[in-house]
């Protein structure tokens, strides 16, 4: 008898959980319990009824828990897949006019804002349609609007909420755009910044320091290397952080390598031109050679200053490295004066900041191509902007013992033994 009585309150609480269930998948509002189930509606079971409100109570919790996870998901899962999912996956929703910047501003307004000729930005806008078209997203803008949002957004401080509501798109669209050409370009890397390869590009990045009055006695110099200092804000990690920019180039001031790490992580050896040229020194005409500031190591095929200066001959030589710093000064003031976006860069993380670089280097070369004069007229050319910093404390070995033999002898080659004793 106990026996049956057990099974058969074991049989009415599995009944009750299971028509509790069904009238909850069933019933999207009104009364937990519904009328088409007298047997809950007139029970008289006190444990029936404790076990009821209890179930009730569990799925009222269970649905908040379902909802505040589904609400999560819908916020977050975007942006961790857009992570995931190459972005040329994604898909542009562009229904807006076409922005025409050449038109919409008179030329100095439009020089003011995007530190360029209108005909340097046409010629720009001409040599990168093709490239643009062929790799843009679904539903994506023409070039032209691409292109406009892109430079603006380069050449300004702004943030996209300020260029959306200066043109009147919205700022999420605005930012879909800039960051699919920051991938085209990036994508297209070796079109725009070019390190030279064939014998011809090699002999003419030679001959274009010999038409420098000031770097023509380095017969052999291939380029330039020099280092600054950037901090940015970076989404992922919700603060700041110090990134270290490392470009080189060459005597038309053209960028032909650069590269971008968080500032703990920099060393020289460590970057892709420091491992390529330590695995085939080939990658450079045979005896060539880079200069550089006392931050790299001294090499066989770069050479760096005398950093205890003994004799006046060593004085000397240090001065004539000079204007090779002077130069890649030049190319980062460059950049800083036309891209004023690295004064105060954001991006979501490290590969998004080596984007933005990589953008900015080759509009930069671009505008060297098609030479474009505007820095150079505006204020006589002789602003200079405060941005980034130098790498203090940081001193490049200098016990390279190949490194040590070849800076000897371009010293015993360019510095005469009377002059420099």
């Amino acid at each position: 008898m106990e026996e049956r009585a057990v099974l058969a309150n074991i049989a009415t609480i599995i009944t009750k959980d299971l028509l509790i269930d069904e009238q909850h998948r069933h019933s999207s509002s009104g009364s937990f319990f519904s009328s088409s189930y007298p047997l809950l509606d007139a029970s008289d079971d006190d444990e029936a009824e404790i076990f009821a409100l209890m179930q009730q109570k569990r799925a009222v919790a269970s649905a908040g828990q379902v909802k505040g996870k589904l609400k999560r998901t819908h916020i977050e899962e975007p942006a961790a897949a857009s992570d995931r999912i190459p972005s040329k996956l994604a898909r542009l929703e562009w229904k807006y006019a076409e922005l025409n910047l050449l038109q919409r501003y008179a030329d100095a307004q439009f020089e003011s804002y995007l530190h360029m000729r209108k005909l340097t930005f046409l010629k720009i806008q001409q040599a990168l349609e093709d490239i643009l078209q062929r790799n843009a997203l679904p539903g994506a803008p023409t070039p032209q609007t691409t292109l406009s949002l892109a430079l603006w957004k380069l050449a300004t401080d702004e943030h996209f909420e300020e260029i959306a509501r200066k043109f009147q798109f919205p700022w999420s669209v605005c930012q879909q755009v800039v960051r699919s050409f920051w991938h085209i370009i990036s994508d297209n890397y070796e079109s725009f910044i070019k390190w030279p390869n064939s014998l011809e590009a090699q002999q003419s990045t030679l001959q274009g320091f010999q038409n420098v009055p000031q770097l023509s006695c380095f017969r052999e110099l291939f380029g330039v290397i020099s280092l600054k200092r950037l901090d940015i804000f970076l989404e992922c990690e919700h603060a700041e952080v110090a990134v270290v920019l490392q470009l080189i180039c060459n005597g038309e001031h053209k960028i032909i390598d650069c590269y971008v790490e968080l500032e703990q992580d920099y060393t020289f050896e460590e970057s892709p031109i420091g491992q390529t040229l330590a695995l085939n020194p080939r990658t450079m005409p045979a005896g060539s050679y880079l200069i550089g500031s006392s931050s790299f190591p001294l090499k066989s095929y770069l050479v760096r200053p005398i950093e205890a200066e003994c004799f006046r001959k060593d004085t000397v030589f240090n001065g004539l490295l000079e204007p090779a710093y002077q130069l890649a000064d030049d190319v980062l003031d460059t950049l800083a004066r036309r891209f004023q976006t690295l004064y105060a860069l954001e991006a979501r993380d490290l590969n998004e900041v080596r984007l933005i670089v990589e953008s900015i280097c080759a509009m930069h070369n671009l505008c060297v191509d098609f030479q474009d004069n505007y820095l150079e007229t505006e204020a006589g050319g002789q602003n200079k902007f405060s941005w980034g910093g130098d790498l203090p404390g940081r001193r490049g070995s200098e016990k390279d013992a190949k490194g040590l033999r070849r800076r000897m002898e371009l010293l015993d080659a360019l510095v005469n033994t009377e002059e420099g004793e």
